[in-house]
């Protein structure tokens, strides 16, 4: 029995008579649900456009193994689509519509077009057409974004993309062109604009050659489409010699959160020559103003962008000045040194109250990179501010004070002790055994110096970072030396220690021949100050 009923279908596939369609067409209606997939694969073998017409017709009924033997059989089904949305009463448009947006067929994007022309939508599905042009447009534009072999998208049906694309184009073009024929004039220019780039023909005639009112419409679109397509043709237009002047106003006017995340998404690290020159025609961006800032509308990560972007345009100083204080006290640490490493429109005085300010944030991060400024923007007490940061409550600010007194050492210290704290003196002492278990043999060797000045400018240095007791052997051998100064200066260092080791040190000072430094060793052998205290 199932034999006879495939034989008989092949041969009504095969039949060339008009009644061998009709057959088939009431064969699509029986119960059986075998008969009826039968039926519509002899239809598809005859490519009879009247059949599959009637196949399209019953998309509601079909079950899925239909479905999905129609989806896979698109070229078959063109010119039967294309007769329903353009020929068909309102039951077939629905129907065509439904079979376009499953099987992606962007073959049909000149027949939605022209659904739009002469009122063909008046009592039919304007809004289901609409919503069928953008998705096929959008998913075009995609396929082109995405071109590898495991794309959603099948290859063998987009063999010829180029060619759709190009078709697509040209019907859309012409659509522009004689735009007060068609109902919803916009869905075509953006359909238009989402599909093509800046090399090809059909852009270039609609924004430079096209009627005065074709370039309007185009203008409102560049200025209000929320579509990634038209976003990126408008920053396309960047990379080109002579472009567009309404793309590059477009640039400046657009104040919508879509566009400017998209500018600055899109944004080149390293803008090409030709790039920065067509930024420097643009001037201004509105949102960029010094009236009209909101950064805080503003994703943290695209906030270097923000100055990358500032610094290809001759903003006013102004503008530029005020974006600069925003992000050195409320960006993130990259957009603070893009600030800082970009605009040059401050004076150290400024950068510097801002990194203050960032260093008493609430905001850990701000914390941290405030304490890493502190050197490189030369802030005053940068170290005495480290050393206090070492002890913060915050795992991020600690380590970042550590990293900027990685280069904390002994001839660093010798250098700017004097521009310490007296109250972290001890402090610094610590922190630099800790960072250089060897530093008292350094002092040591500092305290021997050839110059006399480096000589008392190393006993200074460690009494004032209370590591005299752990050097008193290099300071014994300064009460030995030719110059009164650094016999002196060694004789009160001394003298305040008390230990054994340094009492033995001042008796041949009792004998000297500078009185001073005689009543300062006589002094300090009488002293009992840590007399008991043995040497460390």
């Amino acid at each position: 029995m199932t034999s006879s009923i495939s034989k008989t279908f092949d041969l009504l596939s095969q039949s060339r008579n008009s009644h061998a369609v009709n057959a088939l067409i009431l064969a699509l209606d029986v119960e059986d649900q075998a008969i009826r997939e039968l039926a519509v694969a002899a239809l598809l073998e005859q490519q009879s456009t009247r059949g599959l017409v009637e196949v399209i017709r019953r998309c509601a009924t079909l079950t899925p193994d239909i479905r999905k033997l129609l989806e896979s059989q698109s070229d078959a089904l063109e010119a039967a689509i294309k007769q329903c949305l353009l020929h068909g009463n309102r039951e077939l448009q629905y129907c065509g519509l439904s079979f376009v947006r499953s099987t992606n067929d962007f073959r049909q994007i000149p027949a939605l077009v022209s659904l739009f022309e002469n009122k063909r939508l008046i009592n039919h599905q304007p809004d289901l057409t609409t919503q069928t042009l953008r998705s096929l447009v959008g998913k075009l534009y995609e396929y082109f974004l995405d071109t590898s072999a495991d794309s959603i998208y099948s290859r063998s049906f987009l063999r010829n993309a180029q060619n759709i694309r190009r078709d697509n184009l040209n019907a859309l073009l012409l659509a522009a062109e004689n735009f007060q024929e068609f109902d919803r004039p916009e869905e075509i220019v953006e359909s238009l604009l989402i599909l093509g780039n800046v090399s090809d023909s059909a852009i270039r005639k609609v924004l430079w050659h096209s009627n005065t009112e074709t370039k309007r419409l185009v203008e409102k679109v560049l200025k209000d489409s929320k579509h990634i397509g038209v976003m990126q043709l408008i920053c396309d237009f960047t990379e080109v010699n002579y472009p567009n002047p309404k793309a590059l106003e477009a640039i400046s006017e657009r104040e919508d959160p879509e566009f400017i995340a998209h500018l600055l998404r899109w944004l080149p690290e390293r803008p090409s020559e030709l790039q920065q020159t067509n930024f420097k025609q643009i001037r201004t961006i509105n949102w960029l103003r010094a009236d009209k800032q909101e950064f805080w509308k503003i994703p943290s990560n695209l906030q270097p962008a923000v100055i990358r972007l500032i610094s290809l345009l001759d903003l006013d100083v102004a503008s530029k000045k005020q974006a600069q204080k925003w992000m050195l006290q409320n960006g993130t640490p990259e957009a603070k040194e893009a600030a800082i490493g970009i605009l040059r429109n401050l004076d150290s005085s400024e950068v510097t109250e801002m990194v203050l300010e960032s260093l008493e944030s609430e905001d850990p991060v701000q914390q941290a990179w405030a304490t890493c400024q502190l050197r490189t923007q030369h802030v005053p007490d940068a170290i005495n501010l480290l050393i206090t940061k070492l002890d913060s409550p915050l795992q991020e600010v600690r380590e970042a004070a550590r990293q900027e007194l990685g280069s904390f050492d002994v001839e660093y210290v010798l250098e700017h002790f004097e521009e310490f704290n007296t109250h972290i003196c001890s402090a610094v002492g610590k922190l630099l055994q800790k960072l250089n278990p060897q530093c008292t043999r350094e002092f040591s060797r500092a305290l021997a110096h050839p110059l006399r000045k480096r000589r008392i400018q190393a006993a200074r240095c460690v009494q004032i970072l209370e590591l005299h007791d752990q050097v008193i052997p290099a300071l014994a051998a300064l009460v030995e030396d030719t110059d009164d100064l650094v016999r002196r200066t060694s004789a009160e260092i001394l003298s305040t220690l008390g230990s054994p080791a340094a009492k033995q040190a001042l008796i041949p000072l009792i004998t000297d021949d500078n009185s001073r430094i005689r009543e300062i060793a006589i002094k300090g052998l009488r002293s009992k100050k840590n007399a008991e205290q043995p040497t460390q």
